[in-house]
C-alpha cells in the first residue's frame, strides 16, 4: 500500500516509486567483513569525540560503499542537530549536478546535546547511505521514502548488528531506570567482568579478534581508564560550582598508553578499585547533589545524574564488545 503522498506524485514519479517499493532487501556479500567496522562507529560515539566519529563514520560509509561496488560519497559529522528550524533532523543526503555525494549526519540531539545511540546513528547513517544506494546501485531517477525503502535500511542494519548487539539497551534506556538500577549496573561489573575473563593466559587476552577490533586487555584498560576519568569529573563537579568537566580520548590513550602490553590482571584490579571508590562517592551523595553538574566542551552540560546513566551504558556495550572479543568475534 503506497504511502499517502504517492498520489501526489506524477505518473513518471509514481512509476519510480512503485520499482523502490519493489526492492525490499540489499545483500551485502560478506556482512561479517564489516562487523570491526561497526565496532570501531560503536566506540567513536562512547569517546564523545566529533572528529573521532568522523573517521569512525567515513570508514563505515567507504566500506559500505566498497563492498557494494558504488561511488562513494562525502561524510561530515556535525555536532548537535538543529531543532527550530529542522524538526527532527539526525541526517541529510545532498546529490548536487557535478558535484559527489554528500552525507551530513548530526552525533547529537538537539536540545540535551547527548550523543546519539548507536542503533539511531547506525540507522540514520543507513537511512542516508539508502538514499545514495537509489541512485548509484539501483538506478533511480529519484529517491522516495515507499515502504520498499525502509526494508532495504533495515535488511542493512540485521546484517551489520547481529542479534545479541541490538539487544544492548540504549542510553537513553538508561536515563529512564532508576538511580538504584543505574548503581546495580555499575556494582555488578568487575565481578563480570573477571568471570569473562575466567583463567585465561595473559598471551591470549592480548590477542585481537581482527586487526581494528580491541584484544580483551585493551577493553579492561579501557574499563579502568574510564573509570578514572568519571571519578575526575564527579569530584570536579562536587568542588567547584558548573566547572568545565575533563575530556576521554581513549583511541589517543589505547596508543599512547600501549594498552596491548598491560597486564590484564592488574589492568581488572584497577578498575575494580577505581569502580568501588566511585560508588563509595555516590552512595554519599544526597539525591539533590545527582543534579549538580558541568561544562563538557562538546556535550554542554552534564549532571552527576547523566554521567551515571552513561557510564551504566558504557558497561552494557563493553562488556558485549568483551563477550565477542573472547569467542574471537569483531
Amino acid at each position: 500500500m503506497p504511502f499517502a503522498y504517492y498520489a501526489r506524485l506524477s505518473r513518471a514519479q509514481q512509476a519510480i516509486y512503485r520499482k523502490s517499493d519493489e526492492i525490499v532487501e540489499v545483500r551485502l556479500p560478506e556482512p561479517a567483513r564489516l562487523h570491526p567496522v561497526v565496532e570501531m562507529l560503536t566506540t567513536a560515539l562512547t569517546s564523545e569525540d566529533r572528529a573521532t566519529v568522523q573517521r569512525a563514520t567515513e570508514r563505515m560509509i567507504r566500506a559500505l560503499t566498497d563492498a557494494l561496488g558504488v561511488p562513494p560519497v562525502k561524510v561530515e559529522v556535525l555536532a548537535a542537530r538543529p531543532h527550530a528550524k529542522w524538526g527532527e533532523l539526525h541526517g541529510l543526503y545532498t546529490a548536487e549536478r557535478g558535484k559527489t555525494p554528500k552525507i551530513q549526519l548530526w552525533m547529537r540531539t538537539a536540545k540535551q546535546r547527548r550523543v546519539v545511540a548507536f542503533r539511531t546513528y547506525l540507522r540514520t547513517l543507513l537511512h542516508e547511505v539508502g538514499h545514495h544506494l537509489d541512485y548509484a546501485l539501483l538506478g533511480l531517477r529519484d529517491s522516495y521514502h515507499t515502504e520498499g525503502f525502509y526494508k532495504r535500511e533495515s535488511s542493512l542494519f540485521k546484517q551489520l548488528v547481529p542479534e545479541a548487539r541490538a539487544s544492548v539497551a540504549s542510553v537513553q534506556a538508561w536515563f529512564e531506570k532508576s538511580a538504584d538500577e543505574r548503581m546495580a549496573r555499575l556494582a555488578r561489573t568487575p565481578d563480570q567482568v573477571a568471570a569473562a575473563l575466567g583463567t585465561r593466559r595473559p598471551a591470549d587476552l592480548a590477542r585481537r579478534p581482527s586487526p581494528e577490533a580491541w584484544s580483551p586487555t585493551e577493553i579492561v584498560c579501557h574499563l579502568r581508564d574510564i573509570e578514572e576519568v568519571f571519578g575526575e569529573r564527579v569530584a570536579t563537579i562536587m568542588a567547584n560550582d558548573e566547572p568545565a568537566l575533563p575530556e576521554a580520548h581513549p583511541e589517543r590513550w589505547a596508543r599512547e598508553r600501549q594498552y596491548a602490553r598491560h597486564d590484564p590482571a592488574l589492568a581488572l584490579a584497577h578498575f575494580r578499585r577505581r569502580r568501588g571508590e566511585s560508588l563509595e562517592a555516590l552512595v554519599t551523595l544526597p539525591p539533590a547533589d545527582w543534579q549538580r553538574g558541568g561544562e563538557h566542551p562538546a556535550r554542554g552540560r552534564l549532571s552527576i545524574d547523566m554521567l551515571v546513566a552513561h557510564l551504566a551504558w558504557h558497561d552494557d556495550n563493553h562488556l558485549e564488545q568483551l563477550t565477542r572479543a573472547l569467542e574471537g568475534r569483531a
